[in-house]
């Protein structure tokens, strides 16, 4: 080693040491640094003479404490420090989506739990936690979060996303980067976003398949969770996804690594792969003819670091000497490698500190804010009434209380497939079936077995609370509480019905809780490489649910789920619903607190439930008009934003700054928000916007901002939102992004369908073209509703008429009709405050044919009121 090399020199510029360095490294030491060898599957603590670039799951993978693993972290990185002919280090990588993914850390609630909360400030605050603990342990590179929007809920890894909305998924998405890259002053740790790009539109659901999307379905949807979080969280580092788009796979793309991303995007990290997806090139997708082709491909693309179950630098080095790959397209990867630890400072301080190593990972508050992020997270799909009171909350003087169901006191049910004990405890069981020393009886004994009644927890790390220990804990002692498990998670055993039947009959209330095991390409019913054809809730849990609601008990159904079910027959017949998604380690406080009050729910579905998995994917913004099939509906049962509350909220006096706004403008909107109930909550409001006419297809309905905001019963508060021109921004090729001039028109309220405001703005002016530094976020300030002052135009009066508007006569459409902006309100009004969306089948009717056509709702003295209200000049000329 040279000691007094420039790349040694911390005074150095990074680009100073990077050249240096690369200057001095051999061909099989520049090909080890693209080598990012997965500790499960390679013995990664005994590294060859050039060591490694990065090495994934070293730590996860022992099975230790904290101290120890850190311990041992230290001493792989001694060898590589102190081992190699250069001293360079190696970059320590784990998973860390729901927890940093090491024993004896504390597991969060699953990615799309955290996307219920709607709240990225407490993902910001969840990824500073998981940073710290990095730090501790000497990981560098967390192999989390997912910026994929989720398309379809037959797609197992939807659980892993923060939903189907490209700008709630890229706000929590930016909100982990900028807690985790963040966590620790001085000390900088690498979040990676994947996986780049439109892997969560595979077809059929089906994970890994093509995705059929065009330019602008690209460049609107998938890429912009990834832009926000580049460009505003700084994401350091991006993992490219398995898939093909039409016929291009991502891994071996220069179109999408090297100009959508690294160019457009303004992407200055490292690539690193998807495990295994490198080799895929060869064996799935057909572009390489061989290994050292497939390396050559991803390396000239873009890929930096190949993460594989094997060794892939005697390859890169075979592909360099055999002419598939330049040296300067090696040069390139390995100086990306090289210039990510030298960011992180590692060549000047390579260890961790193991005297500030804690004894576990998961302190008490860290548990309370996971418990914080569970009950955030927590949603109330329904709750109607029994004997004429909502069944929730439950009464604390309840004299029994049955707790039924696969899911109710199982761990395993209840945490995300990225967990540490989903996931590890699934590797050792494979790993025991592949032991050639295993006894016979041990590995027939495992044959065939797995799928996701046959998954036990195999590792030891932080103590869970189920659902029943959780309602246990607080009910009172005058309180008996009944347990049956009823019947597996995917199995067809109907032998524990009876038993489950006895409980619930026996009780005063019932809470059934169902639903999914996360897993990986086995023991799961949900999570990566376990679609679904149905969406249907596994195995016999429908039955069950149904034999509970038939005693007559009232029956409160929870959900410990990664996936998205179709619910429409349990909306139909269960009085009180509740969602948890996988709710992490403290799953069953959290939802004890919500089923008795003492937590007011104010989740919200990042993803809609929909009535028939055959609609999807239907993402909200095109699910606002409902149409039908022969046998089915489109429609959602419970729709993206959905969620209720123990209290009731109002919204009114809605005011515009401007009705005329400049394309490159900001549209600001005040509104006040009132919980008019007698319990205190929080409220997640939500601005919609739509861009009426554009020279391409606008989608009906996007989120353009939202915040969760507390109010204590009575209160209320007046918010300001202000929405950049730009985030109605267009992708037309050649042009790029393209603001029009036009319509532009808000919904505000609680859901994607639960309207109480609307408004419209107009966009004047000419057309901008915007670079990559356009707006790409909304800024939502609260006041207190009592001193807030504001001077923008009220929007409840009947807006300023400019000039003489179209007059509206029976003839006229109902989209005309609806597009003026006297008519269109006084319509609303007169079908009882409908959503115009539902009228979309009958836009091009005219207003005589919608009296003849609507049996009864829409009458002829309804429509000669409207043309007086449409009308007031020509009324008042007629009197």
């Amino acid at each position: 080693m040279v000691s007094d090399a420039v790349y040694r020199d911390p005074s150095r510029s990074v680009e100073d040491r990077v050249g240096d360095l690369l200057s001095r490294m051999t061909l099989e030491e520049k090909a080890a640094q693209t080598a990012a060898p997965f500790g499960s599957a390679v013995d990664v603590h005994t590294p060859p003479e050039a060591g490694w670039g990065t090495v994934v799951a070293s730590l996860s993978t022992l099975d230790l404490p904290p101290r120890e693993a850190a311990k041992r972290g230290n001493e792989l990185q001694r060898k590589h420090v102190e081992g190699t002919r250069l001293g360079i280090p190696v970059l320590i990588a784990e998973e860390a989506l729901v927890g940093l993914k090491v024993r004896d850390a504390t597991t969060f609630p699953d990615a799309i739990a955290q996307a219920a909360t709607w709240e990225p400030e407490i993902v910001e605050q969840m990824g500073r936690t998981i940073g710290r603990q990095m730090v501790a342990l000497g990981v560098r590179q967390a192999l989390s979060p997912l910026a994929d929007v989720a398309r379809d809920p037959r797609w197992g890894r939807v659980e892993e996303t923060y939903g189907e909305d490209p700008y709630l998924v890229g706000n929590m998405a930016t909100a982990f980067v900028r807690g985790l890259q963040n966590a620790v002053g001085g000390v900088p740790v690498i979040a990676t976003l994947k996986h780049f790009l439109g892997y969560s539109a595979s077809e059929g659901g089906r994970n890994t398949e093509p995705a059929h999307l065009g330019p602008r379905e690209v460049r609107e949807i998938h890429a912009l969770p990834f832009e926000m979080a580049i460009r505003a969280g700084g994401a350091s580092a991006v993992m490219p996804s398995y898939n093909d788009i039409d016929g291009v796979p991502v891994t071996g793309s220069g179109q999408y690594l090297g100009k959508l991303l690294r160019e457009d995007l303004g992407f200055d990290g490292h690539v690193i792969s998807d495990l295994g997806a490198v080799n895929q090139l060869y064996t799935k997708h057909g572009t390489a003819e061989g290994t050292p082709a497939a390396l050559a491909q991803a390396l000239r693309a873009g890929v930096d670091a190949d993460l594989d179950n094997r060794v892939s630098a005697a390859q890169v080095a075979e592909a360099i000497r055999s002419g598939l790959l330049s040296e300067a397209d090696l040069d390139r990867a390995v100086a990306a490698v090289l210039r990510a630890k030298f960011r992180l400072g590692l060549f000047d301080t390579p260890y961790a500190d193991l005297d500030l190593v804690p004894e576990t990972l998961d302190a008490p508050g860290e548990r309370a804010l996971a418990r914080t992020i569970a009950e955030k997270s927590v949603i109330l799909l329904k709750n109607d009434p029994v004997d004429g009171t909502n069944l929730l909350p439950l009464s604390p003087d309840v004299g029994t209380i049955a707790v039924i169901g696969p899911n109710a006191d199982r761990a395993l049910g209840q945490l995300g497939n990225y967990s540490y004990q989903v996931l590890d405890s699934m590797v050792r069981r494979f790993a025991h079936a592949a032991d050639p020393l295993a006894k016979p009886e041990d590995v027939a004994e495992l044959a065939g077995k797995t799928g996701a009644d046959d998954v036990s927890l195999l590792v030891e790390s932080v103590p869970v609370v189920t659902f029943l220990e959780g309602i246990r804990a607080r009910v009172g002692r005058d309180t008996a509480v009944l347990f049956e498990q009823g019947c597996g998670i995917a199995t067809d055993d109907r032998s524990g019905f009876d038993a489950a039947v006895r409980a619930a009959t026996a009780a005063e209330v019932a809470v059934v809780v169902v639903g999914d095991q996360a897993g990986i390409t086995a023991f799961g019913t949900v999570g990566e490489g376990l679609d679904s054809a149905t969406c249907a809730l596994p195995g016999v849990q429908r039955e069950l649910v149904e034999a509970i609601v038939a005693t007559g008990t009232p029956t409160v159904v929870v959900l410990s789920h990664g996936r998205a079910f179709v619910l429409d027959w349990m909306a139909d017949s269960v009085p009180a619903i509740v969602s948890s998604f996988f709710g992490g380690e403290e799953a069953g406080s959290a939802a004890a607190a919500v089923l008795f009050g003492d937590v007011n729910p104010a989740g919200r579905l990042p993803i809609a439930l929909l009535g028939s998995v055959g609609a999807a994917p239907v993402p909200y913004w095109r699910n606002q008009q409902p149409f039908a099939y022969v046998d089915g509906s489109t429609a959602a049962v419970f729709p993206f934003g959905h969620g209720l509350s123990y209290t009731s909220f109002a919204y009114r006096d809605l005011a515009v700054e401007a009705l005329d706004v400049p394309t490159d403008g900001v549209v600001r909107l005040a509104f006040t928000v009132e919980n008019t109930g007698d319990r205190d909550g929080e409220e997640v409001v939500q601005v919609y916007g739509r861009d009426v006419v554009g020279r391409t297809v606008r989608p009906a309905r996007v989120l353009v901002a939202f915040r969760r905001i507390p109010l204590a019963a009575g209160a209320a508060a007046r918010v300001t939102v202000e929405v950049p021109a730009s985030m109605f921004a267009l992708w037309d090729e050649p042009d790029g992004w393209v603001v029009e001039p036009g319509e532009v028109r808000f919904v505000i309220g609680s859901s994607s369908t639960d309207a109480r405001l609307r408004h419209a703005v107009t966009l004047v002016g000419d057309e901008v073209r915007l670079g990559g530094d356009r707006a790409l976020f909304s800024t939502t300030t609260v006041q207190d509703a009592a001193t807030a002052v504001d001077e923008f135009e009220d929007a409840t009066r009947p807006p300023a008429l400019h000039g003489t508007l179209v007059p509206i006569t029976a003839d006229s459409t109902v989209r005309e009709c609806l597009d003026h902006p006297l008519a269109g309100p006084a319509l609303l009004e007169l079908l009882g405050g409908l959503d115009e969306d539902a009228l979309a089948a009958a836009f091009g009717v005219s207003l005589t044919q919608m009296v003849t056509y609507s049996a009864g709702r829409f009458t002829q003295p309804m429509l000669d009121d409207l043309l007086v209200k449409a009308n007031p000049r020509a009324g008042a000329a007629e009197a």
